[in-house]
């Protein structure tokens, strides 16, 4: 009877309290009582140190921290995902707080989001912060997100994820990748990046406990910002159909592609290549980038420990991607005699058919001009008769140029 009690008291208290005015969202735009310390992707430990006032509530479907607001109409919230900071929101009784935001902040920005859908904010490059505001049967959710105008210089000088993304690899396990992106890695729906309208998003292959993909979900305008930034990349077809635009460094080893997303919106996902000029290099005699002709399957093997695997009484080293590859480079290595006598491999121009002349100009300042042949029916390029032997032909059903290398 007496925890009965206490507890209609308690609401008693709770529903007594003075409602929200001007006064409780200040004259900045930033969360309340505290919680402009905190960021989305910071993990609940430590947005609990920064808040001491922050507690956990089971109630409801979604895992969340609440922080009293000192107001009756008011309920502060974090929302959480895998044990980080998710969203940060006020959530405000009745249909009032456009009303009321507009008397502390002014009139909104009423804009679209990337479905077309009306979106009603507010936004301070000098506070750091993103109201968005949306009104529901009962209550209006408004919501906090870090904000600073998008610009070119977002994006640098070069092709590299921004922040912790830059950290991970395409395949990276999990369990590593965590170290690297604490958070990024266990939120599927993305994470703020504290930059206006970009999400970071870090996709894993749950059979293989691997990173699948990393990549930025961008608004429309983005696209111009990143031509300013790297120059206008070069069109390609992904094996789909879809024309997608590409950026491949050779400097810093990374590749952007930008894809159409939901909507509007755009997705720019990054992955590490190796390009083509690096694979060949400049010695004729000699594939620069895996020197193994004439070495002993024991000196593979401790020069690519987890590159190399076997394949019946044959190996395969499996390489990154060039530039116009989506999986690996996989060269075939003949073994005689218990040295590395050939190299077989491919590589792929379908997806940018521009590269197939890009790639024989390679071919040539490599090795100089062919001596074409014939052998099986099929036409091939002899590159070199010497030692090693460089064979090239072109397989028109894929789009590709394939080359042996043999002693």
């Amino acid at each position: 009877m007496k925890s009965a009690v206490l507890a209609v008291l308690a609401l008693a208290a709770c529903s007594s309290a003075p409602a929200a005015t001007t006064e409780f969202f200040g004259p900045h735009i930033e969360p309340p009582r505290g919680l402009a310390k905190i960021r989305p992707g910071m993990t609940v430990g430590d947005a609990r140190k920064l808040v001491p006032g922050l507690r956990e509530d089971h109630r409801g479907v979604r895992e969340h921290l609440v922080l009293d607001s000192g107001v009756g109409d008011v309920k502060l919230e974090v929302r959480v995902d895998a044990g980080t900071v998710a969203s940060i929101l006020a959530v405000v009784q009745g249909q009032n707080a456009r009303a009321l935001l507009t008397r502390a902040w002014g009139e909104p920005q009423i804009t679209k989001d990337a479905l077309g859908q009306p979106e009603i904010t507010w936004a301070s490059e000098s506070s750091g912060w993103k109201v968005k505001l949306d009104c529901l049967e009962r209550n209006c959710l408004v919501e906090y997100v870090p904000y600073h105008v998008l610009t070119s210089e977002f994006f640098g000088a070069h092709v590299v994820p921004p922040g912790a993304l830059a950290n991970l690899r395409i395949g990276m396990k999990l369990a590593e990748a965590r170290n690297h992106a604490p958070g990024l890695v266990d939120i599927r729906a993305g994470i703020a990046s504290g930059v206006d309208g970009v999400r970071e998003y870090v996709a894993s292959d749950d059979k293989l406990g691997t990173v699948r993909a990393i990549y930025l979900n961008l608004p429309a305008h983005a696209e111009t910002l990143i031509a300013d930034a790297w120059g206008p990349g070069l069109r390609a077809t992904e094996p789909v159909g879809k024309n997608v635009r590409v950026w491949p460094d050779p400097t810093t080893g990374w590749r952007a592609t930008l894809r159409d997303a939901l909507g509007s919106s755009h997705d720019l996902a990054f992955d590490n290549y190796l390009p083509a000029t690096q694979l060949f290099g400049e010695q004729p005699d000699v594939l620069d980038a895996v020197p193994i002709l004439g070495s002993t399957i024991e000196e593979v093997k401790a020069m690519f420990p987890t590159e190399l695997t076997a394949q019946g009484r044959d190996f395969v080293l499996t390489l990154l991607p060039t530039e116009w590859e989506r999986g690996s480079t996989k060269l075939e290595v003949d073994v005689s005699g218990g040295r590395v006598r050939e190299l077989a491999f491919s590589i792929p121009y379908k997806a940018h058919p521009d590269a197939q002349n890009t790639l024989f100009q390679l071919f040539t300042h490599k090795w100089g001009q062919p001596r074409p042949s014939e052998s099986d029916g099929r036409r091939i390029l002899i590159f070199r008769d010497g030692d090693p032997r460089v064979e090239v032909f072109e397989d028109t059903e894929h789009d590709a140029w394939q080359i042996e290398i043999r002693r």
